[in-house]
């Protein structure tokens, strides 16, 4: 145990939430008469729309209902929209979804001095049938005769604020459902290669009634097969995140049909959400191989118990000397018979870092065996070997991610939990089909739904980027530019910037519960000679430049948190066939980068290695992270109040552990000289870089405190932090690092989504904002503070240098609050706090014995 261990708060007094202050923000909505005006064309071409799907389907012999999913989308917030939507028969509530970037025109904008200024929206999605649609036009025409004064029927007065705030309606149509969803892009790749059939996943709006979704499959099983097409196994329906999917097959010329002809019946299905290709989770193999090298750790002690970490990848070479006896790998589909040992890149690399952390740093491997579940296959599009690895085309991701997490908890079929002491589970693995785009994606709302319901901690790598970057400088300046290394490095970084809209989050990094890592362009590997390749970074706790950026849903900060991830380097893309100057990523196995366990060239080497990088190995250190904090937490529950770190809260305090110690630091200072915004440097760089050992112990200048708890809805907890009087005073640097995190239920169909919102408030001794600042003299830190309260982890520093004075007695207080923020909340929030204030370290001041003596007098008492 360390000499000064982390302290351990006293229960925390119940007391009322505080109040959340919202300012309505000021916008200008065009008259009701101009409305009237702009919205009475898009009504009837909505009506003709309708009949004309009416009189399609009057023979069909099926008897299908015509039905049309309706988009539409206001300038400002309509409060409970969705009860007044309920009260008439034959409109169907979806979803609705917050918009923060609508363009404002003439008739829609902020004020007279913003007439540029993005406008905040919702946009409601409404499934409606013919009845449902008779209504809307009579509640339109209701409008129509005053817009000024409309007389609605009680219950139905909402609809008077939608048709003033209503800047469009239109219905869900065939470019919706194809447009940025990657299925050309995979479809032309399908055509270069002479496939002549393709998988594709069939999205379908969720409907609430079983008869609608039984309904709903049959008809777009019977479309395609009119496509000679088939539909694969049964469809995936998971209630719990409104999801429900068909995987199917069609011809490849079937494919192009449904991009060129509009009148093909599948594509104009109204059941049908979105078309997606499969297979699109995709990790590289290395361009060399002669340049892996042999490394065996001799007399290293192996695993003990149960596993308390689960890794979803690649399978891995179980043999493998730096994984032999480590790893108990679960392939209850025998995987393995297709899985050449020559293939096993992804999944071994990502145990190796898991168990060992980068070999270069020679650390001693974790105390827990290493559960395995591979979700990845060698591509069989693939005409190399080794072949890159994937999650195979013949399932959906969401139907295996949700069968391999039940498997750990619950069990499959008659075989009871195989795993069900896991509280980590680490995914180095993205979609680079679907980068995020405003709504979460099924992937991501499954894990944040089996994250609630079993308690467990999901660690997601952000994903990459392995693309060139083309600079904006001129192909024949890049050797002077080189010349100086600041001078190249802003050149990429301004570059990288610019190019956000095009690096966002691969799903499912945008989950709110999950902990989202990215990656820093730094290793443990010794310096060597770079020959013709180029490191475009020479400062340090820069971004990767292959890392992806946030921000994540609702603006919230996204990634989450930074770990080494390896020194990416690029080559100059030769040739006069461009302007600007190109850098193409080197995907070399020589260092620098992060020594890994890996395949051999040859059969038989079972101790080989290379070097690699991403946001993957960034992933699996921050598990490994998780996994050392896990036995921390162990060793603490010893310690006095320890009985307080019940075993249901041990994978939320993990995360709040894990977040902890992250700050901008030098990144900061680095990015600033190119961009002072907060907000995009916050994309950048998230909470920061962890800086792990701070929160394994503590010092004398520095002490940590942890605790742990349950709200409900409206309440509130409140901790105490009494100063220690040794810095009252002195004009001496001080840091307040206060992290609460928690795991929160969902609500898919909600624009909110996060059922439970909670945030900490610091206060002075008399519970009055602002005096916790002024009492200690210092100020916030780093991201903005609302940003930082939109997801599952508020993080916030205080720092200052300016002498503050008080007196023996007084203290801080940090209250943690809870709120319903999507729907109705019945549920209790675990949730983890965690507090260190420290001084400069070159200071010789009692501040942790001081603070450890005063806390354990509170405990017993009341705060």
């Amino acid at each position: 145990m360390a000499e000064k261990p982390l302290l351990i708060f006293p229960e925390p007094a119940i007391v009322g939430r505080h109040k959340k202050k919202i300012m309505p923000g000021k916008m200008h909505f065009p008259s009701p008469v101009r409305q009237l005006e702009r919205l009475q064309p898009k009504f009837e071409q909505l009506e003709r729309a309708f009949e004309a799907c009416r009189v399609e389907m009057r023979d069909d012999p099926t008897g299908i209902e015509p039905e049309k999913v309706l988009v539409l989308e206001t300038v400002g917030k309509i409060d409970d929209f969705c009860k007044a939507l309920r009260g008439i028969e034959g409109l169907e509530w979806l979803a609705d979804s917050d918009l923060d970037d609508i363009t404002p025109d003439n008739d829609f904008y902020v004020d007279e001095e913003h007439p540029d200024k993005a406008l905040p929206g919702r946009l409601y999605l409404i499934f409606s049938n013919n009845r449902g649609l008779q209504e809307l036009f009579s509640l339109w025409k209701t409008f129509c005769k005053n817009p000024e004064d409309p007389q609605f029927q009680r219950g139905r007065k909402k609809w008077g604020h939608l048709f003033k705030q209503l800047k469009d309606i239109h219905p869900w149509g065939p470019e919706d459902r194809l447009f940025e969803t990657g299925l050309l892009e995979d479809w032309q790749e399908r055509v270069a290669i002479g496939e002549e059939y393709m998988k594709i996943e069939i999205e379908l709006w969720f409907r609430q009634s079983v008869d609608k979704r039984n309904k709903s499959e049959d008809i777009v099983q019977r479309l395609v097969h009119d496509l000679h097409g088939r539909v694969i196994g049964q469809a995936c329906c998971i209630e719990e995140i409104a999801y429900h999917a068909i995987l199917a097959e069609l011809p490849i010329q079937k494919v192009e049909a449904i991009f060129k002809d509009r009148s093909i019946q599948l594509v104009r299905c109204e059941q049908v959400m979105f078309f997606r290709p499969v297979g699109q989770a995709v990790v590289d193999m290395p361009d060399d191989r002669e340049s892996f090298s042999e490394l065996t750790r001799d007399n290293l002690p192996l695993p003990q118990g149960n596993p308390i970490v689960a890794l979803l990848d690649g399978l891995p070479i179980e043999n493998h000397k730096l994984l032999d006896g480590r790893l108990i790998v679960d392939d209850p589909e025998n995987w393995a018979a297709d899985y050449p040992v020559l293939n096993r890149y992804h999944g071994t690399a990502m145990a190796s870092l898991l168990i060992h952390g980068e070999l270069d740093a020679s650390e001693l491997p974790i105390n827990h065996p290493l559960y395995v579940r591979p979700i990845l296959k060698p591509d069989h599009r693939d005409w190399r070997n080794p072949k890159v690895e994937c999650i195979p085309e013949d399932v959906l991701p969401v139907d295996l991610v949700h069968r391999s997490v039940r498997r750990l908890f619950e069990g499959e079929g008659t075989e009871p939990a195989v795993a069900p002491t896991v509280r980590i589970i680490n995914l180095s693995i993205g979609d680079p089909g679907r980068p995020f785009d405003r709504l979460i994606s099924p992937w991501a709302r499954l894990l944040d739904y089996l994250s609630w319901k079993y308690q467990v901690l999901f660690i997601v790598s952000a994903g990459n980027y392995p693309s060139g970057i083309e600079l904006n400088i001129h192909r024949r300046e890049l050797s002077m530019v080189r010349q100086n290394a600041a001078c190249f490095e802003e050149e990429v970084l301004k570059t990288i910037i610019q190019q956000g809209r095009n690096r966002r989050l691969l799903s499912p990094a945008e989950a709110i519960n999950v902990l989202t890592i990215g990656a820093v362009h730094e290793d443990s590997s010794s310096n060597s000679n770079l020959g013709n390749r180029i490191d475009p970074f020479v400062s340090k706790g820069l971004p990767s430049p292959i890392c992806a950026q946030g921000l994540g849903f609702r603006r919230s900060i996204k990634p989450d948190i930074f770990f080494p991830g390896g020194r990416q380097t690029y080559q100059e893309l030769l040739g006069n066939t461009h302007t600007k100057a190109i850098i193409e990523i080197n995907r070399s196995s020589y260092p620098p980068g992060q020594r890994v366990a890996s395949p051999a060239a040859k059969i038989g080497n079972l101790g080989a290695t290379r070097h690699m990088r991403g946001t993957s190995n960034a992933t699996a250190l921050a598990s490994r992270t998780a996994v050392l904090l896990y036995d921390l937490l162990q060793q603490l529950k010893n310690e006095p109040g320890g009985d307080r770190l019940h075993d249901n809260y041990t994978a939320v305090l993990i995360k709040a552990l894990l977040v902890h110690s992250a700050s901008w630091g030098d990144s900061y200072e680095n990015i600033k000289r190119i961009i002072s915004d907060k907000n995009i440097i916050a994309r950048l760089l998230g909470y920061g870089l962890v800086m792990s050992e701070r929160v394994f112990e503590c010092t004398d200048q520095r002490a940590t405190m942890l605790g742990c708890g349950s709200l409900y809805d409206n309440e509130a907890h409140r901790y105490i932090i009494p100063l220690p009087p040794s810095i009252s005073g002195k004009k001496i640097w001080r840091r307040v690092t206060v992290t609460l995190a928690w795991f929160t239920p969902i609500n898919p169909t909600h624009r909110a989504y996060r059922k439970s919102n909670l945030w900490f408030d610091p206060y002075g001794g008399d519970q009055k904002e602002g005096e916790f600042q002024q009492l200690l003299q210092v100020s916030r830190q780093e991201a903005d503070w609302q940003t930082v309260r939109r997801g599952t982890v508020q993080h916030e520093i205080f720092a200052g240098d300016k002498a503050s004075s008080f007196v023996d007695e007084d203290k801080i207080i940090v209250q943690v609050n809870c709120r319903a923020d999507a729907g109705k909340l019945t549920e209790s929030i675990p949730y983890a706090l965690v507090v260190t204030l420290e001084v400069a370290p070159a200071l010789n001041l009692p501040v942790y014995n001081e603070i450890r003596t005063r806390i354990r007098q509170l405990v017993g008492i009341t705060p």
